[in-house]
C-alpha cells in the first residue's frame, strides 16, 4: 500500500473514543484493516493485505516476516476493545481471525461485526479523517492515540481540553502513574513531542487544577494538515478546495459541546490570554419545522446553523435526514436537549453529504 497523504480513514468517532491499549505495530495493523474495509465500502466483512503491503509499515526484518505478522495477528485477535453508549461500557474484539494464503502471499482477515458496523456508518456517527502517511511515522502508542483524540476536535477548537481521568480511561492505564507528574512526563510530553515533530502539529498544554490537584489539560492545537475525504461513491478523494472552505468547520466531529473556551497561559508571554468566543446574536430565518423543536434547542440551532439555507433543496433534505435518524434512535417526536448534539452531528454530516453531492452533480 502506498503510504502517502491520499489515503485517509474516515474514522468513526465511536472508534476514537473507545478504550484500548494496543501495541504501536497493532495499531498499524488495525488502522490499515479500517483503510482496506472502508475502500471495499459494501457489505463484506472480511479483507485482504499482502505481506508487501505489511512491510510498508513494519520497517524492520525481524518483524516483518510471515510468522512475526501473524503472532502480532493473533494478539490483536486477544486483544479488547471497548465502546461506550448510554447503557455503558461493552467489550468487543478488533478481529475474529485471520489466514495466510500461501498462493498469494497475502493475509485474509475477518474483522469483528462491531468494528465492521463502525466503518460504514461513520456519516450517521461522525467521523475524523486520519492522515495514514502521518499516522503510520508514529512511533510511540500514546503518540497514535493522541493523534486522534486531538483531531477528533482541532477542526472546530484550538483549545482541546481533555480530564486526567479520562485520558488514563480511555488509554487503559488507569492503574498506572499515581503520581501525575509520572503520568505527565511518560505519557502526555512523549506524545506531544512526537506530534509536534511530524511537522503537521503545533502543539502546547496548559494544566487546570482543582487545588493543588492537576484535574485536566488544555491542548493548545494547531492542526496544520490538510483536510481530505471519503464520499459514498469513491474510496478516497479530494473535496475541491471550494467545498472546504464552506464545510471545514463541520466535518471533523459530530458532538461539539457548549463549553467556553477557558483562559490560558501564552508560553511566550507571561501575561494570561483570554480566548473569547465571537458573540453572536439570534436572528430570524427560514427553519424547515420550528415545531420539532423545543424552546432551548430551537436557539441552538438557529445558532449553529446560522449560514445555512435551508430553503436550497439540497439543505432541506439533509434536515429532514437528520431528523429521521434521530427519531428513530431515540424514539422521539421532539428534538429535546439530551438529543440535540446527536442531531447537530447527524446534520453536520448530512449538510457535507448533500454540498459533495450537489457539486459533483
Amino acid at each position: 500500500m502506498d503510504t502517502n497523504e491520499k489515503n485517509i480513514v474516515m474514522k468513526n468517532n465511536i472508534i476514537i473514543k473507545a478504550k484500548y491499549n494496543i501495541s504501536t505495530l497493532e495499531n498499524r495493523i488495525f488502522l490499515m484493516l479500517l483503510y482496506k474495509l472502508q475502500k471495499n465500502n459494501d457489505a463484506v466483512i472480511k479483507c485482504e493485505i499482502s505481506h508487501d503491503e505489511f512491510k510498508t509499515i513494519i520497517k524492520k526484518k525481524q518483524t516483518s516476516s510471515i510468522d512475526s505478522i501473524s503472532d502480532l495477528l493473533v494478539n490483536l485477535r486477544k486483544q479488547s476493545i471497548y465502546f461506550r453508549d448510554e447503557e455503558g461500557w461493552g467489550e468487543y474484539g478488533f478481529i475474529n481471525g485471520f489466514k495466510y494464503i500461501k498462493s498469494r502471499k497475502t493475509f485474509k482477515i475477518e474483522a469483528s461485526k462491531e468494528i465492521h458496523m463502525y466503518i460504514g456508518n461513520y456519516l450517521e456517527t461522525g467521523y475524523t479523517p486520519v492522515n495514514l502517511a502521518i499516522f503510520f511515522c508514529l512511533i510511540n502508542p500514546n503518540a497514535q492515540r493522541f493523534y486522534d483524540l486531538l483531531r477528533l476536535w482541532s477542526g472546530t477548537k484550538s483549545i482541546i481540553n481533555y480530564k486526567i481521568d479520562e485520558l488514563k480511561e480511555l488509554l487503559m492505564i488507569e492503574s498506572k502513574y499515581d503520581r501525575y507528574n509520572d503520568f505527565k512526563r511518560r505519557v502526555i510530553l512523549p506524545a506531544i513531542k512526537e506530534l509536534n515533530e511530524t511537522g503537521y502539529f503545533e502543539i502546547d498544554i496548559k494544566e487546570n487544577k482543582i487545588g493543588r490537584r492537576v484535574d485536566s489539560i488544555d491542548f493548545i492545537v494547531k492542526d496544520l494538515d490538510k483536510r481530505k475525504y471519503f464520499t459514498k461513491e469513491d474510496t478516497v478523494k479530494e473535496i475541491p478546495n471550494k467545498i472546504i472552505e464552506e464545510v471545514a468547520v463541520t466535518l471533523d466531529n459530530v458532538i461539539i459541546d457548549d463549553k467556553e473556551e477557558p483562559v490560558f497561559e501564552n508560553k511566550f508571554n507571561t501575561s494570561q490570554t483570554n480566548i473569547n468566543e465571537t458573540k453572536v446574536t439570534e436572528f430570524e430565518y427560514f427553519v424547515p419545522d420550528e415545531a420539532l423543536f423545543t424552546k432551548g434547542t430551537l436557539r441552538s440551532f438557529k445558532l449553529d446553523f446560522k449560514g445555512i439555507d435551508f430553503k436550497n433543496e439540497y439543505m432541506k433534505r439533509a434536515f429532514n435526514d437528520a431528523v429521521s435518524i434521530v427519531m428513530e434512535k431515540d424514539d422521539v417526536e421532539t428534538i429535546k436537549v439530551s438529543s440535540y448534539k446527536f442531531f447537530k452531528g447527524c446534520l453536520d454530516n448530512k449538510i457535507v453529504e448533500y454540498k459533495i453531492g450537489a457539486t459533483c452533480c
